[in-house]
């Protein structure tokens, strides 16, 4: 049974990061041709030294090594670059984005005015993160959640960001910057905790009835893709 289980869990591994791979190919004309010259070139530079140093013939095998790495880190580059340009302006593009990061509890919509107006939640080392996505009422979201959450994360910072391209606000394409950069304050236990009591809490309001934006679910399965396939 445990074989069984470990043949799964291949075959998804692969199954995800073929999906991000025709995710990307599909979107970034560039990918293709810059995944080829990573494939290519430790193989060109290890040929050259057998040829040339009379190097053994299984450095070969560093430069498969070499280059599957490589294309992981190339996979991942250009699918973050996509999804971070087709979230620009999307309604949910920016939890899009940003769901699957690891060391992170992403909740969406936990406060929503309609399916444009929204707050996100997501816990981790820096504490609790609200995310307001949409026009000015997910700003006046935010400030009622944090208010709404404080009694129960006691001494746990909370940060509030807007996501948009004005003044003041993060833009979707540095929103995981921004997030990793911030101050690790507590531990992991101690964020799963937090998280555990904000979701025992619930959400301030449903999220709006409707459908999810096509788009939108197209990026996050993309993220969830790349991610699973690290």
């Amino acid at each position: 049974m445990a074989k069984q289980q470990e043949k799964t869990s291949f075959k998804d591994k692969l199954k995800t990061i073929g999906m991000a791979f025709k995710y990307t190919t599909k979107r970034d004309k560039w990918f293709l041709p810059v995944q080829a010259i990573v494939v290519l070139l430790p193989f060109i530079i290890v040929t050259a030294l057998v040829v040339f140093l009379s190097w053994p013939w299984f450095w070969y095998v560093s430069a498969l090594f070499i280059a599957l790495i490589g294309c992981m880190i190339t996979l991942n580059t250009r699918t973050t670059k996509v999804i971070s340009k087709e979230a620009v302006g999307r309604p949910g593009g920016g939890y899009a984005l940003i769901d699957g990061m690891r060391g992170w509890h992403m909740t969406p919509a936990v406060a929503a005015a309609s399916e444009t107006d929204m707050v996100h939640r997501a816990v981790g080392k820096p504490g609790v993160v609200l995310l307001a996505e949409g026009g000015g009422k997910s700003r006046k979201l935010m400030s009622q959640e944090r208010k709404r959450i404080s009694r129960v994360v006691g001494s746990t910072p909370v940060y509030t960001f807007v996501i948009g391209e004005g003044e003041n606000e993060v833009s979707v394409t540095d929103l995981r910057k921004t997030l990793m950069k911030l101050p690790r304050n507590i531990k992991a236990k101690d964020a799963n905790h937090v998280h555990k009591r904000l979701t025992a809490l619930g959400n301030a309001l449903p999220m709006p009835k409707g459908p999810t934006p096509t788009s939108t679910n197209a990026m996050k399965g993309a993220r969830r893709s790349m991610l699973r396939g690290r």
